[in-house]
């Protein structure tokens, strides 16, 4: 039983047994209407909707009940439902608003696991992934032939990259070059999370670290990564953890390659100067000409998650991009967007509510 559904039938449980026929009615209306509200509050809840404000006033609901004061507790129920039908509305001219439509599951045949972090090759021939093993605390690799926008075929475990620490966040540029994070080493050489090696026929050979875009320091670390097509230009993220799985502080920054090294950008802080504006931003996905991003925004209020996946434009690749705009048909705990070359299509992990699963894959295609 949820913490809301017992805040509720504490509410009801408490009220006088003994009762006029004014109150009784006066009753039934507040019962009513609290369930009403908890309904709503599930809904919002599982779309990922900011409602703690609605959630302090059902808590003032429950406060006004155990005085007994259930004229203004109805009062009060009245102006929370309104609450809940202006971000139904919100939400309807959201979703009008929205670039990417007619969201679905994405399906891997062969494969009955998490599916995180996306990436679809820029042939659109390979899907690769990673899964999410909670109780080992670790994360591998893996790819899927293409058989349709919503369906692909497992291949296997990505070779020579998996092992008992986090590997994930994959991105390849047109000549086969793969980039990738890994834990494995971090504590080990230099704090570096951040490879790349070849990718043939599913394994990935030529491993070696990128230290340079290691900020150095512990507690730091690249949360992920994206190569541009030309695999001239690395996007990635300097991080901060304290022991959750989710940082406390996000940044993004880019780096050009000069012979076989990234070399951090001193204008990052220009180019992305309205994106670094939030405290917790990661998981960068780029169209192929660079002047479109993706990326996934965590807010955290009263120890509640809230994920967001933002949109950003530039006119140029020396541009800054411009104010991030939330993608409404994004919802719930969803993060890593991945674009198709084309544009066309960007696919993203969702937390699967069935309980089927942790994460499932999902789809989404650009209007025309």
């Amino acid at each position: 039983m949820s913490k809301f559904t017992v805040f509720i039938l504490c509410l009801l449980l408490m009220l006088p047994v003994q009762l006029s026929y004014a109150a009784q009615l006066l009753h039934k209306d507040v019962q009513m209407k609290s369930e009403l509200a908890l309904t709503k509050l599930k809904a919002h809840l599982e779309r990922g909707d900011k409602v703690a404000p609605i959630i302090e006033k059902m808590q003032r609901v429950k406060q006004l009940g155990r005085k007994g004061k259930l004229h203004k507790a109805n009062l009060l129920l009245d102006v929370i439902l309104q609450d809940f039908l202006a971000l139904e509305q919100q939400n309807k001219q959201r979703l009008g608003a929205a670039l990417f439509v007619n969201d679905k599951p994405v399906y891997i045949s062969g494969y009955n696991s998490d599916v995180m972090e996306p990436f679809i090759t820029r042939d659109g021939k390979y899907m690769f992934f990673n899964d999410f093993q909670s109780k080992a605390h670790k994360k591998d690799m893996f790819y899927a032939s293409r058989v349709d926008d919503y369906h692909f075929k497992y291949m296997g475990p990505i070779q020579n990259i998996n092992t008992g620490e986090v590997e994930g966040v994959p991105s390849m540029d047109d000549a086969g070059n793969f980039y990738y994070i890994s834990t494995e080493q971090y504590k080990m050489k230099n704090l570096v999370t951040a490879y790349v090696g070849r990718f043939v026929n599913g394994e990935i050979v030529n491993i070696r670290p990128l230290p340079e875009l290691s900020k150095g320091v512990p507690g730091w670390l690249n949360m992920d990564l994206e190569i541009s097509a030309d695999g001239q230009t690395l996007y990635s993220t300097q991080s901060h953890f304290k022991g959750d799985s989710f940082p406390d502080a996000s940044y993004f920054f880019y780096a050009k390659k000069i012979g076989d090294t990234f070399v951090p950008q001193e204008d990052s802080a220009y180019i992305f100067k309205e994106l670094n504006k939030d405290p917790i931003i990661y998981a960068a996905a780029l169209s192929r000409d660079e002047l479109e991003i993706m990326y996934t925004r965590l807010t955290i209020h009263k120890g509640r998650h809230h994920f967001d996946t933002l949109r950003a434009t530039r006119t140029a690749k020396d541009q800054p991009f411009g104010t991030p705009v939330v993608m409404p048909n994004i919802t719930g705990f969803s993060e890593a967007p991945a674009m198709t070359d084309d544009g066309k299509i960007v696919y993203y992990h969702k937390k699967d509510i069935t309980g089927k699963k942790l994460f499932q894959l999902h789809a989404l295609h650009r209007k025309q």
